[in-house]
C-alpha cells in the first residue's frame, strides 16, 4: 500500500519484508523436505556413497535460509514501521547479496557445471525488491 506522508509517497515495509522473508522460507522448507530431490534437481545424480552427506548438507542449509525467513516475517511484523524496517530490509538485502554472490563465486571457482536458474532469478529479484522497500 502507498500512502502519502508530507506530500511524499512512501510504501508499507510489510509489503516488501513478508514477500522477502516468505520466499526464502518457502525455498528452505523444500530444501527440508525433500533434500535428495532437490539436489538431484542440482547436480543430477549423486554418487549413492554420498546421497545421505548431501542430504544433511541441504538440510542444513534449508536450515539457514529458513532461520533468515523467519527473523525477517517475526521482526517485520513486531518492528516499529520506520527505520527499523527500513533496516530489517537492508538487512535482507545484503543476506540476498550475499547468497548471490556465494553462488556466482562457487560457479566461478569451478564447483558448479552450471548455475541453477531460480537463483539466478530469485535472488537479484528479491534483493531489488528489498533494496526497493527500504528507499520508497
Amino acid at each position: 500500500m502507498i500512502t502519502l506522508l508530507h506530500g511524499f509517497s512512501t510504501m508499507n515495509d510489510l509489503y516488501a519484508i513478508v514477500p522477502a522473508s516468505a520466499i526464502i522460507l518457502i525455498i528452505a522448507i523444500r530444501k527440508i523436505l525433500a533434500p535428495v530431490k532437490f539436489n538431484e534437481e542440482i547436480f543430477g545424480e549423486i554418487h549413492p556413497d554420498e546421497v545421505n552427506n548431501a542430504a544433511s548438507m541441504r538440510m542444513m542449509i534449508g536450515a539457514g535460509f529458513g532461520g533468515i525467513g523467519l527473523m525477517g516475517l517475526m521482526l517485520g511484523f513486531m518492528l516499529e514501521a520506520g527505520e527499523a524496517t527500513t533496516s530489517l530490509l537492508y538487512a535482507l538485502a545484503a543476506a540476498y547479496g550475499f547468497m548471490l554472490a556465494t553462488l556466482l563465486f562457487a560457479n566461478q571457482k569451478g564447483h558448479l557445471h552450471e548455475i541453477p536458474k531460480p537463483p539466478l532469478v530469485i535472488f537479484p529479484v528479491m534483493l531489488a525488491l528489498c533494496i526497493a522497500g527500504a528507499i520508497l
